[in-house]
């Protein structure tokens, strides 16, 4: 605490006297003293490291004995010599991202200078501290990882002042000090103050992205004042390859929570069923075979027909010509049977695309023409009645014919 000396005269009394002496004095200074601090270092080997103090601060000075009134204050604040309207107090000059706030919240009373060898922080407390008031708050602030922290391979030292410049003439009851470490780090050696600090059981916390939790070192100390602002030394080693786990959980948080949607788009949670849905699903299933069907007869039977007649034209061979027109048509016929099955399901499920079913068998009718009028022309060619001019030319009419009627069966397909 601070003490005040005042050289006086005393003149003895008898000899063996004893008597009690009492000093009456005024002092009207204020008489600033932190009860309790708790300094919380975070690291993070991402290159920043986070320092918040949470302090509860007495201003031990002369009571104020009547009742406090604002409006007297405010017009003589220099009536109150013990009341303590702000403090300062001293930042690294790195620091940034500094806030001051309490229980409410944000304190938007303190203003922040900036200087080449440090921050100043000027703190103005919600209401004067008159002697035996009290208050409650904190500050925060960042600086590089460099100003504190530095290391050689996989060791690493750790240095900070134990306690900083809180305000001028500092005063501490007690203080505890907080050091989270990275999540994986082992092997502490720490280098003490000058001072008499005692180390706590070590413990772990755990904040974002961490599986097992950071270490935790704790220091406490009592009766300090600004000769102990001295640096506590802490070194650690710590496997530089920790430094992928925390993107690592990022990536597979996301990859999981994508893998999640997609399967929880995909399935049907609905209790009660969905005739039309199901109608649907059965109507896409059935234009899909319509689809098939159509292309089956384009291969099998439209192409070969007209294969056919170029091997009939060249071989003359109406027995052989006779046996393969036979097994198309034979294929034909299947193929027209499934589709008017297909057609007629579709339209039972589906009343509105009657109309379009109606289209498409009249496409179809077409098409059957068209195959009936080539499956002649290769008759001739076989039998040897049909110049070979007269017979390319009446081919290449009904081929253009044909894939005429075939895009229009596609183009009624598509809008099914």
């Amino acid at each position: 605490k601070q003490w005040y000396q005042r050289r006086v005269a005393i003149t003895a009394g008898a000899a063996k006297a004893n008597s009690k002496i009492i000093i009456h004095f005024e002092n009207n200074s204020p008489f600033l003293t932190v009860t309790n601090l708790k300094r919380i270092i975070e690291v993070s080997h991402w290159g920043n490291i986070a320092v918040e103090e949470h302090y509860e601060v007495t201003n031990a000075g002369a009571k104020l004995k009547s009742q406090f009134s604002r409006l007297d204050f405010q017009r003589n604040p220099i009536g109150a010599p013990t009341a303590i309207k702000s403090f300062r107090t001293v930042l690294p000059a790195s620091s940034h991202n500094v806030y001051y706030r309490d229980d409410i919240g944000n304190i938007s009373t303190s203003n922040l200078r900036e200087t080449e060898d440090a921050n100043e922080l000027e703190i103005r407390p919600r209401f004067p501290l008159f002697g035996g008031w009290k208050t409650r708050y904190y500050i925060g602030y960042n600086v590089p990882s460099y100003e504190m922290l530095s290391y050689r391979g996989n060791l690493y030292k750790l240095e900070f002042p134990f306690v900083d410049h809180s305000f001028d003439n500092l005063v501490i009851d007690k203080v505890e000090v907080q050091v989270l470490l990275p999540e994986g780090s082992n092997d502490f050696e720490v280098k003490y103050p000058s001072f008499e600090v005692e180390r706590s059981p070590d413990s772990r916390r755990k904040t974002y992205l961490d599986t097992s939790g950071r270490q935790v070192l704790t220091f406490t100390a009592s009766n300090l004042e600004e000769n102990h602002i001295q640096n506590i030394e802490i070194y650690y080693k710590f496997n530089s390859i920790m430094l992928l786990q925390e993107p690592l959980l990022v990536v597979i948080a996301f990859m999981a929570v994508f893998l999640t949607v997609i399967i929880f788009v995909r399935l049907d949670f609905s209790i009660s069923v969905d005739e039309n849905r199901e109608a649907r699903q059965k109507v896409a299933y059935l234009v899909e075979e319509v689809s098939n069907i159509c292309n089956r007869i384009k291969n099998n039977v439209s192409d070969e027909m007209i294969d056919l007649v170029g091997t009939a034209k060249t071989n003359k061979d109406m027995k052989a010509f006779k046996n393969s027109r036979k097994e198309i048509e034979g294929v034909y016929k299947q193929l027209q049977v499934d589709l008017g099955n297909i057609t007629k399901k579709i339209t039972s499920f589906a009343p509105t695309l009657t109309d379009k079913i109606i289209d498409l068998n009249k496409k179809e009718g077409e098409r059957k023409a068209v195959i009936t009028s080539i499956a002649g022309l290769a008759e001739k060619a076989a039998s040897d009645k049909i110049n070979v001019k007269a017979l390319n030319e009446q081919l290449n009419g009904l081929s253009d014919k044909l894939s005429s009627v075939q895009g229009g069966i596609d183009d009624i397909i598509t809008l099914l």
